[in-house]
């Protein structure tokens, strides 16, 4: 019967109070393992805060370099642009055809190829009148257009 009020008294608050008092280590350990927790806690947070700020500034390095190379790509196609125009000059392609034996068409070698059953409407030349405005000469280009895209497209 001994034994059970020795445990009885173990688990009774007051007797916790007591065992803390009489041994000053415990208390101590548990506030160095409190603040370990802390500590290790606030490595976690600050690895973590420094894994994606190197990540971030990575990012930012190669956001950089390759507005770098986009600028330098833009440089050079412009480059090649300029190139290409001169290179298309109407000077510079009529000697090259020359070169490669190619002459200029004079209007007795052009030759028309009649092709039977081509759609088509006759070209009608319209002059405005001495006195026309603009505004009838654009309404009679209009009309051209009109009968041209319906010739086109069937519609007239």
């Amino acid at each position: 019967m001994a034994s059970w009020i020795k445990m009885q008294n173990v688990y009774h608050p007051s007797a916790l109070l007591r065992a803390f008092r009489q041994a000053p280590w415990r208390r101590q350990m548990q506030v160095i393992a409190a603040l370990s927790v802390g500590l290790m806690i606030l490595l976690v947070i600050g690895g973590l805060y420094l894994a994606v700020a190197s990540r971030a500034a990575n990012a930012g390095r190669d956001l950089q370099r390759l507005a770098a190379a986009k600028a330098s790509l833009l440089i050079e196609n412009d480059r090649l642009r300029a190139q290409l125009a001169e290179l298309r000059t109407m000077n510079r392609m009529a000697a090259r055809a020359l070169e490669l034996g190619f002459v200029p068409a004079g209007p007795d070698r052009v030759e028309y190829v009649a092709v039977p059953n081509y759609p088509h409407q006759p070209t009608v030349m319209v002059e405005a009148p001495s006195g026309a405005t603009p505004v009838a000469q654009a309404n009679a280009e209009e009309s051209w257009l009109q009968r041209t895209l319906g010739a086109l497209f069937g519609g007239g």
